[in-house]
């Protein structure tokens, strides 16, 4: 692990099982409801997408109530400058919950994603964004995720 990676830690007031279930079943709750698979168990692979920026996972660790291991299978970033649209690819991305007596605190440790990548900068602050929403979502229910935009129908142009 390189000391640089994006980390980022959320606390709330919900017990460890819930914080758990809202990063192996509620995904598209908080990130993006443009999700195909799952994300609950060891072997587990989900696709997730943000328009044409789009990255598949594969469940490397689940200790439920306390870890939770996702690896970057395939990633294409689409952003017009980066010369290398694939770099999440190989990344891992490590969350683990501890319980304690302010709450249930909740780490994201994305190893690989550092200011090495070229994406870092857009990245962390999409992180910071998410986990934003990772955080409304655990205390109020309601996250704000990237929502797919459906395609309009031909007649709504008329």
């Amino acid at each position: 692990m390189n000391t640089n990676d994006y980390q980022k830690s959320i606390t709330v007031s919900k017990p460890a099982n819930e914080v758990y279930a809202a990063i192996t079943e509620h995904i598209r709750d908080w990130w993006s409801d443009d999700l195909s698979g799952a994300a609950a168990k060891k072997g587990d692979q989900f696709n997730i997408a943000f328009g044409a920026t789009r990255k598949t996972f594969e469940i490397a660790e689940a200790i439920l109530g306390e870890r939770v291991v996702w690896l970057c299978l395939k990633a294409h970033i689409d952003m017009a400058a980066l010369k290398r649209k694939d770099e999440w690819v190989g990344t891992r991305l490590t969350w683990t919950i501890a319980s304690g007596n302010d709450g249930t605190t909740l780490t994201l440790l994305h190893e690989g994603l550092n200011k090495s990548l070229e994406c870092y900068d857009v990245c962390e602050a999409g992180w910071d964004y998410f986990i934003a929403s990772l955080h409304a979502f655990l205390t109020t229910g309601s996250g704000t995720p990237y929502h797919k935009q459906e395609a309009k129908l031909a007649l709504e142009d008329k």
